[in-house]
């Protein structure tokens, strides 16, 4: 029986893992609704397509600053600069406050200023001079404004975290997303659907909720210890200035940030590309935004579970037992896909009746529920592959192949960029979506393959045995899945196509869950 002092800090992480957890979730549901109101409001046409261009640093910087893949760099950095005193950690802080925020600045500034241009690299479909390149151009100049305020709001919540404050911290994403929706609804009331002015309504309002969450984080950081300070700190022997240490954590937070927007820059990449066809960057977006929750979920097991099992192995096998750490990646493999197939095969299965179920209305009509359903089709292939790569890029940190990584991570940036200008015009949207999907099954080969030649990933008979009957058992739930989708008639009401929707989810989770059973069942009897 464990003693009070062991057991109350275990306690304390299990609260604020459960804070932490509720909160994600809440802020993904409102992510949701937020989408769902975007769509109605402004369809999948030309507005939204411009709207979309204009919010794509946006939503990268969010993805790479308030989503915590900063802190992987910063928090480490931070609790450093604590052992050396209070003074040196908020001399730290603060000049990281400065180098980050006022890079993220002037170049926001920067794209303000050559928006025009931008918008011409990103969506080079656009016409020049015309309706959705106009309107990009008006909404980017305001929502770049966006970006220093990522910066700021990923100090201050650094510094919330490493001090063991979350819950403000958490709430700061549900913040943002009920800062939009009030604008969204607001316009919807007024009945400003598919204008230029709800375009641009939206993306002041993305201004606003940066502005929401970095004073929310201000809030959780409030007394800390290393709350910033802007005077130089005192240097011990040989230690750097706060200036150069500033970098120093962007520079160590860089393989982070890669990784955690490689899923965003490919959609750039294909939106680019497809952004000849009107309606189809807004519609890749969308349909992006669904792939983002499995994403999310795969991601946050590897940061919360994989890292530091693989960080405790690592230190073993130096003593012991060198397969321990690839046992432990290989193992993590296997989760990963036990979760990212099904999810995949179902995107596919039901990704018309997805997509009309949480898009289908108002503006958003069923000819744009056709396009997304298609294009969600798509993307949904890279989907085990891009959750598996978020695990290997975890086991190449832990195994020290940060540079490795890295140049896989923009090799396959090249693979997605060729390959659209390839398939893009010969398949359209369609053809940029499988740009992503051959990116990142491409990067995973490499990975795996680089992992395995290091010793850092073991690939045995039993999880060879475990991965096809894993795959056997989701593509007999999408068989499964689709003979009952086409038999069964969506009914006329929202209500009626919810619960079919619904019906045919639990239909495929009785399926695979049955089916992967067996599959655990068999591979342990060949493994006596």
């Amino acid at each position: 029986m464990s003693s009070p002092a062991r057991s109350s800090p275990a306690r304390a992480v299990a609260a604020r893992t459960s804070m932490v957890s509720a909160a994600t979730l809440a802020s993904r549901v409102l992510g949701f609704v937020r989408d769902a109101a975007t769509a109605a409001i402004l369809g999948v046409g030309p507005v939204a397509d411009a709207l979309t261009a204009a919010l794509s640093l946006p939503l990268l910087a969010r993805r790479l600053l308030a989503e915590g893949a900063f802190n992987l760099a910063f928090i480490p950095a931070l609790v450093r600069a604590e052992g050396a005193g209070p003074r040196a950690a908020r001399a730290l802080a603060g000049a990281t406050l400065l180098v980050l925020g006022g890079t993220l600045l002037a170049l926001a500034l920067a794209a303000a200023a050559f928006m025009p241009q931008l918008i011409r690299l990103l969506a080079p479909g656009f016409v020049p001079d015309g309706d959705r390149a106009e309107v990009a151009i008006l909404c980017g100049r305001v929502a770049v404004l966006y970006l220093p305020l990522a910066g700021l709001a990923a100090i201050y919540g650094g510094i919330a975290n490493a001090a063991h404050r979350v819950l403000l911290a958490a709430l700061a994403p549900l913040a943002a997303n009920l800062t939009v929706l009030a604008v969204i609804f607001m316009l919807l009331a007024r009945g400003l659907v598919a204008s230029d002015t709800a375009a641009f309504a939206i993306a002041a309002a993305t201004v606003a909720a940066g502005i929401s969450q970095w004073l929310l984080m201000m809030a959780a950081a409030r007394g800390c210890p290393a709350r910033p300070a802007f005077a130089p700190a005192e240097e011990g022997k040989g230690a750097p200035l706060p200036w150069r240490a500033a970098w120093a954590v962007l520079r160590a937070a860089s393989p982070a940030l890669l990784f955690a927007g490689l899923s965003q820059f490919r959609i750039i990449i294909a939106a680019a590309f497809a952004s000849g066809s009107e309606g189809a960057v807004a519609a890749l977006n969308y349909a992006q935004r669904l792939m983002d929750l499995p994403l999310g979920l795969v991601g946050a097991s590897a940061g919360a579970v994989l890292v530091p099992l693989l960080a405790r192995q690592a230190a073993l096998s130096a003593a012991r037992d060198g397969r321990a750490g690839a046992e432990a990646a290989s193992n993590a493999v296997l989760a990963a896909l036990a979760f990212a197939l099904p999810a995949a095969v179902g995107l596919v299965a039901l990704a018309h009746p997805i997509v009309v179920v949480l898009f289908q209305r108002g503006a958003f009509d069923a000819q744009d529920s056709a396009l997304t359903a298609t294009l969600l089709a798509v993307l949904a292939l890279a989907l085990p592959a891009q959750g598996l790569e978020r695990i290997l890029s975890a086991t190449a940190a832990a195994s020290g192949l940060v540079r490795g990584a890295e140049r896989i991570a923009l090799g396959s940036l090249a693979l997605c960029l060729a390959a659209a200008a390839v398939a893009a015009p010969l398949a359209g949207p369609v053809g940029a979506a499988a740009a992503v999907a051959l990116s990142a099954w491409g990067s995973f080969a490499v990975f795996a393959a680089l992992l395995a030649r290091r010793g850092a990933l073991a690939f045995d008979r039993r999880v060879a045995a475990t991965g096809l009957g894993l795959l056997a058992a989701a593509l007999l739930m999408g068989t499964c899945v689709a003979a009952a989708e086409a038999r069964w008639t969506p009914g006329a009401g929202e209500l009626a196509r919810a619960a079919r929707l619904a019906v045919l989810v639990g239909l495929g989770v009785a399926v695979y869950g049955g089916c992967a059973f067996g599959v655990k069942r068999l591979v342990g009897r060949m493994g006596r």
